[in-house]
């Protein structure tokens, strides 16, 4: 195996190893001890590509972030839209967090250690862009409206995901999430039909 591949497996086996122990105790009780000795690496080519615990954990945050493009270009270039476009990127990216330990030991570690700056919130970016597809459900000038749907459903789905995961029941998240979005394209339908009585 050459060189540079060897190596690249060896990081990506730290990673795991640390997402792991992250996901299970969190970044303070975290240990690196216990990351080595999930690796089957020596302590050397740990410390080669990570210097320190606080490295590894800005590995996995800045990785987390590159997944979700993916998922939204991925959906959008199905041709769904409105709801069923929202609905679909967060049963996807609810997928990833019921599958991935380096996404789950990332989100952690963004709520604690590593959390988003103030300019620059993630969740502000979701409620952007599940709004755009609720303008497409209700019509052109609903933003404001279509904003206030979107974050109720971005706070619902990150409250699920983490509710599911602190209870242990990621396997029903999918379910949940179906849930959340039965009820807001209800509500989004009795909107419409209340503006069409009016006008």
């Amino acid at each position: 195996m050459p060189k540079q591949e060897r190596a690249e497996r060896t990081r990506l086996a730290i990673l795991d190893a640390a997402a792991a122990e992250f996901d299970a105790y969190g970044y303070e009780g975290a240990r690196l001890d216990r990351i080595i000795e999930r690796t089957d690496a020596t302590k050397g080519a740990v410390y080669f590509h990570f210097p320190s615990k606080l490295d590894i954990a800005k590995a996995l945050v800045e990785q987390k972030y590159t997944n979700w493009p993916v998922i939204v270009a991925e959906v959008t270039g199905t041709g769904l839209r409105g709801i069923a476009a929202a609905e679909e990127i967060t049963q996807r990216v609810g997928r990833v967090f019921a599958t991935d330990v380096r996404v789950r030991a990332a989100m952690k570690l963004s709520q604690s250690v590593l959390p988003p700056p103030a300019d620059d919130n993630p969740y502000d970016k979701w409620v952007e862009l599940i709004a755009v597809f609720l303008v497409q459900e209700i019509g052109e000038g609903s933003e404001a409206e279509a904003t206030e749907i979107a974050t109720v459903a971005v706070h619902s789905f990150f409250g699920s995901y983490m509710i599911a995961h602190e209870l242990g029941r990621l396997r029903t998240l999918k379910e949940d999430i179906a849930r959340m979005w039965k009820v807001l394209a209800a509500s989004v339908k009795e909107r419409q039909a209340a503006s069409s009585s009016t006008q």
